[in-house]
């Protein structure tokens, strides 16, 4: 018999105006490892700091039967932290230097405190976006870690692998319910996939039963008013007594008539609607003539050298990017990645760029729009391309034709990065350089991106931690080791 370790019950939580839960019952067992997705804005940070007790939330229960540890995903150092019981052995397999904590990158710092976090052990545990800012190494270090964790798991995340390897349950956080699926992120997706089935066919069934039935009762009714005409016209004719009683038995068929129409509009309005989930289609970009690359390798290295701070990234290394290629350039945290890419766009020493390239460029948060014009003017006012591939590329994205209308000072976070992305991809280029496209969006975008970039006729350079999306996109995958790059 399976032990409890979390009960909710009939849980009411609103931020602002707006209901984040209704959770009727939810249960967590002993040894369960559970992935917690859904898109931003969700409140899957909300529901981890309730079980954790950090919040209380409006109404409802929560019963705990043990204690947990929290990983909250943004959060400052405190070395005071379980420093007694540090994991020093971890610590070096994540590769974090002894140096003052102030000196730490961001990827180190979510080591370290990782580190703080697994170090002493609970029953349970807590992890919101632990693999943000680590590298691939990083987040392979703690895969192996919690391997060897049999208490209870729940954790937020939008790395595909993580969820792959760690999770045995899914829980999909969207529009205030929490609905439970069995297996890792792909089998999740399975399931998915064979619910939207489902949903289509019986869309398909409603669509038929209901024109079916409306027919019907258009052809009763067009049935009852045709006896009803005949019935009035005999009345008002000379008839003889005996042949009255035919008149009332068409008096009756004409009520049956409409008894039964009356029947078929009452099963017609108990009919549930089901509508069809809509299919995402590839977006074919149309070419540019004057954007066209001739040259074989648009961007390429000869004999770069990169120095940075008093630190050699690149030591007089040679490489060159095909044109159309997708390349993703992978690597530790601080090899070089980003400082790489922003030699590129200055055309620094030791890179060779066609004289046609014309970049578009992705940074993570970089980005502030200010204005009150709607979502697909302002797209519209920065590009050539025609109003229906602009709202194809939004509606890929996440948004519906009423979202498309919403003023851009009045965007949330995540709207605002998504349409960000949509940007990058309406202004006439022909290279693409995104800089980690992948953090702090959640997995929809993340995969509404891929379908863009997978699109995208032109060559692209992405640097990423996610082994899971460079495996979708990439076509050459280059891992910065001994100061160069060095081709997968």
């Amino acid at each position: 018999m399976e032990n409890l370790s979390i009960k909710l019950t009939n849980i009411q939580h609103s931020f602002g105006t707006k209901e984040l839960f209704s959770i009727d019952a939810l249960s967590v067992y002993q040894g369960d490892r559970i992935g917690i997705i859904g898109s931003n804005g969700q409140g899957k940070s909300t529901l981890l700091k309730m079980i954790y007790g950090e919040l209380t939330p409006d109404s409802g229960s929560i019963q705990k039967e043990n204690d947990f540890h929290f990983f909250q995903q943004i959060s400052e150092v405190d070395e005071e932290i379980n420093y007694e019981n540090i994991d020093w052995e971890l610590m070096g397999r994540f590769f974090v230097p002894k140096n003052q904590v102030n000196t730490l990158s961001g990827g180190e710092k979510t080591k370290y405190r990782l580190t703080q976090v697994l170090s002493g052990y609970e029953a349970g545990l807590l992890l919101d976006e632990p693999t943000t800012h680590l590298d691939q190494k990083g987040i392979q270090t703690l895969i192996e870690e919690l391997r060897y964790y049999y208490g209870t798991l729940l954790f937020v995340s939008h790395d595909r692998t993580f969820l792959n390897q760690l999770a045995t349950k899914i829980w999909e956080v969207e529009a205030g319910k929490v609905k439970e699926y069995s297996g890792n992120y792909d089998e999740y997706c399975k399931q998915k996939e064979l619910e939207k089935l489902e949903n289509n066919r019986a869309a398909e069934q409603f669509v038929k039963e209901k024109t079916r039935l409306e027919s019907a009762i258009a052809k009763k009714k067009a049935q009852a008013e045709k006896s009803k005409q005949v019935s009035i016209k005999k009345k008002q004719q000379h008839i003889r007594p005996d042949r009255l009683s035919s008149s009332k038995q068409k008096d009756t068929v004409q009520k049956n008539i409409q008894k039964t129409a009356k029947a078929m509009e009452s099963r017609l309005l108990q009919l549930e609607e089901k509508k069809t989930l809509g299919i995402q289609r590839a977006i074919t970009f149309p070419p540019s003539k004057t954007l066209e690359l001739h040259n074989k390798f648009p961007i390429r290295g000869a004999d770069f050298h990169l120095e940075k701070g008093g630190k050699c990234l690149f030591d007089h290394c040679d490489f060159q990017f095909g044109v159309g290629k997708c390349i993703a350039i992978t690597g530790k945290n601080g090899a070089g990645k980003t400082s790489l890419l922003n030699s590129i766009l200055t055309d620094e020493a030791g890179i060779i760029l066609s004289p046609k390239v014309v970049f578009a460029t992705y940074h993570q948060m970089a980005y502030k729009i200010t204005g009150t014009q709607t979502v697909l003017t302002y797209l519209l006012q920065q590009t050539e391309y025609k109003e229906p591939l602009i709202r194809s590329i939004l509606h890929n994205l996440g948004f519906s034709q009423l979202e498309m209308t919403k003023p851009i000072d009045r965007l949330s976070g995540g709207e605002a990065t998504r349409v960000q992305i949509a940007l990058l991809f309406t202004r006439p280029s022909n290279v693409l350089i995104l800089d980690e496209p992948t953090n702090f969006i959640d997995l929809k975008t993340v995969e509404a991106l891929e379908q863009l970039i997978i699109s995208y006729q032109g060559t692209v350079i992405v640097t990423s931690h996610d082994r899971y999306f460079v495996e979708r996109v990439a076509d050459e995958i280059y891992t910065i080791e001994n100061l160069r790059l060095q081709q997968r």
